[in-house]
């Protein structure tokens, strides 16, 4: 009965050991870090675009003393993947230098299948790799896309040029549109503003005058801190009106 006994508690300390030291050449399973004993760190932002999803987010500062701790190097983005209980490392950003506290970073996780539900958290740690943050988790789902945007026309006026559209039919109350424009000798869109519109009118005054410039939208569905970006609507061109010149002679009666 004694060597039952001796036999079973080996066979259970082999276990441990086991799961302990895993065999060479065997990649341990990926673990979250404790939560009780790390960091927060602040929330994360997800925008769908083309079937890809990009992370925002914010390097936190330690809750005690931040002058005197050492800065984060590294951010993980962990990803768990519909109902698998598998956590991968994603992706990594990393910055020999140390991240400056509250500074924004940005990770794009590409060519991802549609109709897809995952989960992402973002982990910090220092150069000695022993302080850790941990960000909650952000469920990033999505089963269709907004249509497009219709009827967008843009007019050229004195230092601005105003875009009006129709809102695709039948949106959720949640859709808004995000305005990207170009100038007509570029092929490249960007965002005229960080946030989506929810009104069916813009007056972009940031350009230069007598230029022409091009408008395209996207709805954009967005529930808390989730977005998903649709197709581009059919583009359109306007030119900013040249500044106003003074009248070569002052009219009569004037002083």
């Amino acid at each position: 009965m004694a060597r039952v006994r001796l036999k079973g508690a080996l066979f259970a300390a082999g276990i441990g050991l086991a799961l302990a030291f895993p065999a060479c050449g065997k990649k341990a399973p990926l673990r979250l870090v404790d939560e009780q004993t790390g960091e927060h760190a602040p929330p994360l932002r997800a925008r769908i675009r083309l079937g890809q999803v990009t992370l925002d987010f914010k390097v936190p500062a330690h809750r005690l003393f931040p002058e005197r701790e050492e800065p984060w190097v590294l951010a993980r983005v962990l990803r768990q993947t519909g109902s698998s209980s598998e956590v991968v490392e994603a992706g990594a950003i990393l910055k020999a230098d140390g991240f400056a506290f509250d500074e924004p970073l940005t990770w794009s996780d590409k060519v991802l299948p549609p109709k897809s539900s995952f989960v992402y958290r973002v982990e910090f740690r220092d150069a000695a790799r022993h302080r850790r943050a941990l960000s909650e988790p952000l469920k990033v789902s999505w089963d269709h896309l907004p249509d497009a945007p219709s009827n967008l026309t843009a007019e050229g006026r004195l230092r601005s040029i105003v875009i009006t559209w129709t809102m695709p039919s039948a949106v959720d109350a949640r859709v808004a549109c995000r305005i990207y424009r170009r100038e007509i000798s570029q092929t490249q869109f960007e965002p005229v503003s960080p946030d989506p519109v929810a009104e069916l009118s813009f007056v972009d005054s940031r350009i230069e005058p007598d230029r022409d410039y091009c408008y395209v939208l996207r709805a954009v569905l967005y529930d808390k801190a989730v977005e998903v970006e649709g197709p581009a609507s059919r583009e359109s061109c306007s030119r900013s009106a040249a500044e106003a010149l003074p009248p070569a002679h002052p009219p009569a009666g004037a002083p």
